[in-house]
């Protein structure tokens, strides 16, 4: 019978579309790395305070002195780990510029091919639209001189 529209490159706008939803989920584990480090430099922060919080209430009972020399190194580690964390939030913020960027030209690539489609698929009603109109005007004709042979 008929056969509807079939745009010729639907494979390429289905691997692109594909290739786009693989860059926005990348952009996603990237955030949830971002995410869990700012979640541990939040943890190694109230770990800090937790420290100050705990060395303040054992001076007030009565603090040795190796418990005491023992603090600045931990806060020292701790923030130099904080330090680390926060340079790979940044080389993973970063990534997620890139990826937004690649996002971009993808989403690109989609929509050229989609408005190729749109203007393909415009053209094809069109073209239909005008095939019904020929046919009803011939089946009016030959009605009408069915009509006039008839009379």
């Amino acid at each position: 019978m008929k056969k509807g529209f079939q745009f010729k490159l639907e494979a390429v706008l289905k691997m692109r579309k594909l290739a786009e939803d693989q860059v926005k989920m990348q952009i996603g584990r990237v955030n949830v790395k971002i995410n869990e480090l700012r979640t541990q430099v939040a943890e190694h922060n109230a770990g800090i305070d937790q420290a100050y919080e705990a060395q303040e209430a054992e001076l007030a009972n009565g603090l040795d002195g190796q418990e005491l020399r023992f603090h600045p190194y931990f806060v020292e580690g701790k923030r130099a780990h904080i330090g680390y964390l926060e340079s790979q939030i940044k080389m993973y913020e970063s990534e997620v510029e890139r990826l937004y960027l690649e996002l971009n030209r993808k989403r690109a690539d989609v929509k050229v091919i989609e408005k190729l489609k749109e203007k393909e698929h415009k053209e094809y009603k069109k073209n239909l639209e005008k095939k019904k109109a020929e046919q009803l005007e011939e089946s009016v004709l030959s009605w009408f001189d069915r009509k006039q042979r008839e009379a």
